[in-house]
């Protein structure tokens, strides 16, 4: 029930993002890594079969536990494209991203999978849990495809470097989560195969690797809104910026810096209002300087990928 719980969570969160960043995402090329890391992670969710019968989504593809490796391949490249959310460059696009590393470790999952576990049996909840019980080949696959996903949380814990004050935390206290429910798992898996089942070990996966998720997703929920604030107040400081650019009758950019991105029309219009003030040789007025002062202190503030 608990791990249910926590899993329809991490569900809902995740639909939700992908609901609310849709518009963006259409919008900008860029935002699209982001959206598409959190549609993958609620296709992986909803393969854990809490919403949609693990068999029915098993069967189309053999019905022998085939959707396990899907599953774990869909997590490692949402966590990956989460991770490339936050660091990859302004011109990034999904196309242009170095895929070579997610690519090589799906594909050794898949390998191990195939090599190590020829017989699955039927589809099962925890079929690779039962299995390890007896066959070496089930463990070795957990204890690749947990050290594979481990390996990515470790990289979106260092990511998380990137990312505003406000998510930062909850990023990192996520990507922890994960990466410990992974090494959890591959504690449990082995005392299951070698030694003598812990119920406690057992236990942890779940709790660690959920929580870590649904804290990432409060993290990505708190740092949109932050972006948002700073949008807002960034076409605020524009629209008083124009006004004093007519008011004082400096010129007013043409061209890209007319039509760019809101911080470059921003630069442009507090430089050719400073411009014009030393041009005409008309000083500032006080509520004037501290409008530049305001531009500049947004111009100059942190900045962080789309994750943010």
């Amino acid at each position: 029930m608990v791990t249910t719980l926590l899993i329809d969570a991490a569900l809902v969160g995740l639909a939700l993002v992908v609901i609310a960043r849709a518009r963006v995402a259409w919008r900008q090329p860029r935002a699209r890594i982001a959206w598409l890391a959190a549609l993958l992670g609620v296709i992986a969710l909803l393969t854990q079969g809490t919403v949609i019968p693990l068999v029915t989504m098993d069967a189309p593809l053999g019905g022998t536990n085939v959707l396990k490796l899907v599953q774990n391949v869909l997590t490692m490249v949402a966590l990956w494209l989460g991770i490339q959310a936050g660091t990859a460059p302004a011109s990034a696009r999904i196309r242009t991203l170095r895929w070579g590393f997610p690519l090589a470790l799906a594909a050794l999952f898949a390998v191990v999978f195939f090599v190590a576990m020829p017989q699955r049996g039927p589809s099962s909840f925890l079929f690779l849990e039962t299995a390890a019980r007896t066959s070496t080949g089930a463990w070795a696959y957990g204890v690749v495809h947990m050290s594979g996903i481990a390996l990515v949380g470790v990289l979106l814990y260092r990511s998380a470097r990137t990312s505003l004050p406000v998510a930062r935390r909850l990023f990192r206290v996520g990507a922890a989560g994960i990466v410990l429910g992974c090494l959890s798992e591959v504690l449990d898996l082995t005392l299951t195969r070698f030694f003598v089942p812990n119920a406690v070990v057992s236990a942890l996966f779940d709790p660690l690797f959920y929580l870590g998720v649904v804290s990432f997703v409060i993290g990505i929920f708190m740092a949109s809104r932050t972006v948002a604030e700073i949008r807002r107040r960034g076409q605020s400081l524009l629209a008083r910026a124009e006004r004093l650019a007519r008011d004082r009758a400096a010129s007013v950019p043409v061209g890209p810096a007319a039509f760019g991105e809101l911080d470059t029309r921003l630069h442009a219009l507090r430089v050719a209002i400073e411009d014009d003030a030393i041009a005409t040789s008309t000083p500032l007025r006080d509520e004037e300087r501290a409008l530049l002062d305001a531009i500049d202190t947004h111009l100059t503030r942190p900045t962080s990928g789309d994750r943010a």
